[in-house]
């Protein structure tokens, strides 16, 4: 197949640009990510940027999307793990896109503009997506190869590693992945993955491999208690035992990838509730608490998916085993008599969960103190007496030793007295069988079969509560995240809209932010701090905030930023609120650096953390406007002494910081995300006369519009 041939029939393949939107939407009807959502045409008419057409989209379909790049040599991989996705292709001067749903290493699986699905080798995919790069390559490795008489098998493979080596340094991004977004409910999550139909795939094969056990001890107690052992019984013994090792490995390997991508889905669920928390109920959580949920959350996805599964596992085996004792000499008579033990081991596991419900409270209030003791260190050491140090901590470690032996003990009773009583219970069902009749020999050995079964049924189960037990009792501190999330508020923007808030407001007649009857108070608290607050701001405009302490200053300024969401009145921006933008738009649009209390240095480079709110990694032209805004806030010979510059770690790991470079450094970092408008709350504060006056003329110098909060 020629060259030329390849690209008209890859070319039959894919959708038009024309069709991107409708491409878009039949990929996501296709996998199941929005079913009933409606076309995104009407959101993306009339942008041309393919990166930004793709990005409205998305938000209209409320899914995720992401373009990514590879390098040459993981394309093959990297097309086989995108799906969905879209990849754009170039055929001449035409622009399509391939609409991937699916496929693997040797076969993509494409939709194509028909709405049917067709299979393409990678290969093809890469060669064209590497056309116009390869194509001078080609022709020197084929001039080189015919130079050294290399043809036949040879040549193929010789070209191949050649182009390899020639485009290592090749990178392409061209594609863009579908996702769902992370606030999506969590077993929707599943369900689009397939994780539901591994997770009954992976419990039919442990029962099926439970069947052929229990069928391999029937073949040979049937043989042995028949006295008629011959080759045939046991050839039939060990053909069932063998049939047992792959389902073993087919239930070990879905368990292992359930585990897996359940573990990240969480993970993800996890970080987007946390960075979804009201930034008002973030300020009243102490550093200990914050760490003890972090905890929480790394054990809640080990004990989960490790204890959780053992007890699903070890359940399908109890299940079992009562069949089997159905069908022994006691009858369903004899699973009656082990009601009981049911009835011990829901009492026992109750009192097992609220004691390690009351132990988990002490651990983590212990922790809590704790961290906030070694982070108020320095305080105490210089206002505290040596002597009031450990004020408390003997009746704190007293009541947790105590919680800690009264968890234990339950936990003693209940790994001993279970199994024990399920045996004790199993062997007195089997008295009525002994009184009223002769026993059936074969009967009798189901029976005393179904009693061990269930037995070593009981021991995973317990094994696999104590990791679920562990993982509930994380979860109910981590669903907090959930309840401090702040409510979504889903947008779909017109074309316009998107022209209107990515222009600057050049008309001086058009207010900026506009405030009008503004009221905010926050939870719990009754006096509200805001009170019917207009404010009229206009471009260029520059206005100092003061006002005594607790007067709200700090509050406008967090609802100005978007912060704090006010409670009631109107705020506008560009004449759009915040329902009406793009979602981060609003923070695009106005910067702040907060107080000095709420600033923070990362543990990253100086230059991390100069333009953490700009594009990352930066652009030539944000790394000279990083220095040059340095140099005017006197900041450069900080840098000079800096053994790597820009790139030396700053942070509590790195160079310590004084109080006023800190200042600095945060004034900077609020003028390069290049807002319309700069909020600086009291970040003057810690600065010399000097530093004063630098600060300031390069803030009217690059902040457009500007509001300085400051103490009278």
């Amino acid at each position: 197949m020629s060259a030329e041939s390849v690209d008209n029939s890859l070319c039959d393949l894919c959708w038009p640009i024309a069709q991107l939107d409708t491409a878009l939407h039949t990929l996501a009807r296709h996998c199941g990510l929005c079913p009933d959502a409606p076309s995104c045409s009407a959101i993306t008419q009339g942008v041309e940027n393919i990166d930004t057409r793709l990005q409205l989209g998305a938000e209209a379909l409320d899914l995720q999307i992401e373009k990514v790049g590879c390098s040459y040599g993981e394309l093959e991989q990297m097309l086989a793990r995108a799906a969905p996705a879209m990849i754009q292709l170039r055929f001449g001067e035409r622009v399509y896109f391939i609409v991937l749903c699916g496929g693997n290493r040797r076969r993509l699986h494409l939709l194509t503009p028909t709405l049917k699905v067709q299979k393409v080798c990678p290969r093809r995919v890469v060669i064209q997506l590497t056309r116009v790069q390869a194509a001078p390559q080609r022709q020197r490795i084929n001039h080189l190869l015919d130079s050294a008489g290399i043809g036949g098998r040879r040549r193929s493979r010789a070209a191949g590693a050649l182009l390899r080596e020639s485009l290592a340094g090749l990178h392409l991004e061209q594609c863009w992945m579908l996702r769902q977004p992370a606030h999506r409910p969590f077993w929707q999550q599943l369900r689009q993955c397939g994780q539901d139909r591994r997770f009954f795939a992976m419990l039919v094969f442990h029962a099926l491999q439970m069947v052929l056990f229990l069928a391999s001890w029937w073949v040979i107690g049937r043989a042995l208690l028949g006295g008629y052992i011959d080759t045939g019984w046991l050839v039939a013994w060990v053909l069932l035992l063998v049939s047992q090792i792959p389902l073993s490995l087919l239930t070990a390997q879905l368990q292992g990838l359930v585990s897996v991508k359940t573990g990240a889905l969480l993970k993800q669920r996890l970080l987007a509730s946390a960075l979804r928390i009201e930034t008002g109920r973030v300020r009243h959580m102490g550093s200990g608490q914050v760490l003890g949920r972090v905890y929480d959350a790394e054990s809640l996805e080990a004990s989960a998916l490790q204890g959780g599964f053992s007890l699903l596992l070890g359940l399908v085996e109890f299940a079992m085993a009562c069949i089997v004792l159905a069908l022994g000499a006691g009858g369903p008579l004899h699973l009656l008599v082990l009601l009981p033990f049911l009835l011990v081991a829901l009492l026992l596991g109750r009192a097992l969960y609220q004691r390690r419900c009351r132990w988990t409270a002490r651990r983590l209030a212990m922790t809590h103190r704790l961290i906030e003791k070694m982070l108020g260190h320095r305080t105490r050491l210089a206002q505290q007496r040596p002597a009031d140090w450990h004020r408390g901590e003997d009746r704190e470690l007293s009541d947790y030793l105590q919680s800690s032996a009264e968890m234990d003990g339950t936990m003693v009773h209940l790994a001993a007295l279970l199994p024990r009583i399920w045996l004790l219970l199993g062997v007195v069902g089997l008295v009525p069988v002994f009184i009223s009749s002769n026993p059936d020999s074969a009967q009798l050995a189901v029976a005393l079969g179904g009693v061990l079964l269930g037995y070593r049924a009981v021991l995973k189960c317990l094994h696999g509560f104590t990791g679920a037990l562990s993982a509930l009792v994380a979860w109910e501190n981590v669903r907090e995240l959930f309840a401090l999330e702040a409510p979504l508020k889903r947008t779909s923007p017109g074309a316009e809209h998107v022209a209107a808030i990515s222009t600057a407001c050049a008309a001086a007649t058009q207010p900026l932010c506009y405030l009008r009857d503004l009221n905010f108070s926050y939870p719990k608290k009754e006096k509200p701090v805001l009170t019917e607050c207009s404010l009229v701001i206009y471009p260029g405009d520059r206005l100092l905030l003061q006002g005594a302490s607790g007067s709200g200053k700090s509050t406008l300024a967090n609802v100005i930023t978007g912060l704090q969401k006010p409670d009631e009145g109107l705020l506008l921006l560009n004449g759009y609120d915040g329902a009406s933008l793009v979602p981060g738009q609003w923070q695009r649009l106005v910067a702040s650096a907060p107080q000095f209390h709420e600033n923070h240095v990362l543990g990253d480079s100086f230059l991390f953390n100069l333009l953490m709110g700009d594009e990352w990694p930066p652009r030539q032209q944000s790394l000279r406007k990083a220095y040059a805004i340095c140099d005017e806030l006197g900041l450069t010979p900080l840098l000079q002494k800096m053994p790597a510059g820009m790139l030396q770690t700053v942070g509590e790991m790195g160079w310590r910081l004084s109080h006023g470079e800190m200042s600095r450094l945060f004034i900077a970092r609020t003028l390069l995300q290049n807002a319309e408008m700069v909020v600086l709350d009291e970040s003057f504060a810690a600065l010399d006369p000097e530093n004063l006056r630098r600060a300031m003329a390069c803030v009217q110098k690059y902040a457009t519009t500007l509001i300085v909060i400051a103490h009278p």
